[in-house]
């Protein structure tokens, strides 16, 4: 495989992190730089270790995730716009605390694990095919990382126009990610 096709694969599993991370800094409205960098290191750790784990799966265990991987990925992003879209819809808008900062715990692993589902099957097919991984995965966790930091860069425009809609416009945008992923 040509170092061009990997680089496509790469840049191709990061643009789901890139519409997520749109729509997190829409819901988070100002992020500061910790919340920025827990998003953007998990999503880019999660996109380099979801392709190795698909691939070292199949080589150990020699099965195949076949398409409940894409479903199990596009439900959790659907579950969490629709968490993100009623919280939009909510009248009381106070400001952001801690105890609902999604950019922390389990939250924060739904929203990875969502977005890396897909790695996990480009990882289960590179064992199939029997081509390298570790290339594909750095440079996916690279290039994730760089496309998360744009779209919490972008995500804020967005959210400064949009103001009080912008929960509501992040959390359809998770929703209808995560049904193009698990479901079409």
């Amino acid at each position: 495989m040509h170092f061009t096709e990997i680089l496509l694969i790469a840049f191709s599993l990061g643009i789901d992190a890139l519409a997520v991370s749109v729509s997190l800094s829409l819901f988070l409205k100002n992020p500061d730089n910790k919340q920025k960098f827990r998003i953007y290191f998990h999503f880019g750790l999660f996109q380099f270790l979801f392709p190795l784990i698909g691939y070292y799966f199949i080589e150990v265990f020699n099965i195949n995730s076949g398409r409940f991987g894409k479903i199990a990925g596009g439900t959790i992003l659907i579950i969490l716009g629709l968490k993100m879209f009623i919280e939009g819809l909510k009248e009381e808008k106070e400001g952001f605390d801690e105890e609902k900062d999604i950019t922390r715990g389990f939250s924060l692993i739904l929203f990875s694990s969502g977005v890396s589902i897909d790695a996990l099957s480009v990882g289960v097919s590179m064992a199939l095919v029997n081509k390298g991984i570790w290339l594909l995965a750095v440079l996916a966790g690279v290039l994730t990382s760089v496309m998360s930091f744009i779209g919490i860069g972008y995500g804020r425009f967005l959210g400064l126009k949009f103001g009080e809609y912008s929960e509501l416009f992040g959390g359809l945008i998770l929703f209808i990610l995560g049904l193009k992923i698990g479901f079409f």
